[in-house]
């Protein structure tokens, strides 16, 4: 399932790179995917929990990375006139993506297009809001891929808090320079993975139960293995008793009849 984030200005450090005195530089600079922080609500229809993505340190490795073709654009938008630059890990990218332990950086020489001018003219202005990136992560692997933990804070209104860990990511798709991140809350496409993500701890909290249940089973069937054991040594000891008892008396009577 293709999914997209939004990382504030503030945080992705998106900029014109400084040129050289009396030139103006087209280079740009970012961090369009950082790991280890609290990403925006992305259950925002929810009645019952709010819920923060964490891509884990890991989550994006180096192989991925090598093998992935990843476009920089406006707004997700892959039409020409809204592409940037492109990641190939080729000698001819015109993308730069760096991999960090904390983060993953960019750097592009922006062309010579309308759509690129633009985009300058905006960021020196300060009317861009951030980036996002759009990939793809193993939803379906509760253990090495996507797993949320139910932390013990609450939201202002009461709803639960949670935490959706990002252990792996399978595909990485584009990078975007986001004009107005609203659309992330507002779009049919976000809903639906809202209510995706509402199913996947719904889930989750079936499998918990199921499990408790299953493990108070075993401790049942444990129990009963326990008490037929000691039932047995009982039975055991007694028939050991009885026949010592029998062994006595026999014995009793022998000696009674040989000293009569």
């Amino acid at each position: 399932m293709k999914q997209t984030r939004f990382i504030p200005i503030g945080v992705c450090g998106l900029k014109v790179r400084e040129a050289g005195e009396g030139e103006q530089s087209r280079t740009i600079e970012g961090t369009p995917i950082v790991f280890g922080v609290r990403s925006v609500n992305l259950t925002p229809w929810s009645e019952s929990r709010a819920v923060y993505e964490v891509l884990e340190k890991g989550c994006i490795t180096p192989e991925l990375l090598q093998r992935s073709d990843v476009i920089l654009n406006l707004n997700h938008n892959s039409n020409v006139t809204n592409v940037l630059g492109r990641f190939r890990n080729t000698d001819k990218d015109t993308l730069q993506l760096t991999l960090n332990e904390d983060n993953m950086e960019c750097r592009c020489d922006m062309p010579h297009t309308n759509n690129a001018n633009d985009t300058l003219e905006l960021m020196r202005r300060g009317d861009i809001t951030g980036m996002s990136f759009a990939f793809s992560d193993d939803y379906q692997d509760s253990e090495n891929g996507v797993s949320y933990e139910r932390t013990d804070e609450k939201t202002e209104d009461g709803k639960e808090v949670w935490l959706r860990h990002v252990k792996r990511i399978t595909g990485l798709y584009d990078v975007s320079i986001v004009t107005h991140p609203a659309y992330e809350q507002t779009s049919v496409g976000t809903r639906e993975a809202s209510d995706e993500i509402d199913k996947a701890i719904d889930a989750q909290l079936k499998r918990e139960i199921d499990f408790k249940n299953q493990e108070t089973e075993e401790q049942r069937k444990a129990r009963e293995d326990k008490e037929r054991e000691e039932r047995e040594l009982e039975e055991q000891a007694e028939k050991a008793r009885v026949m010592l008892t029998q062994r006595l008396r026999s014995q009793r009577r022998h000696l009674e009849e040989k000293f009569k």
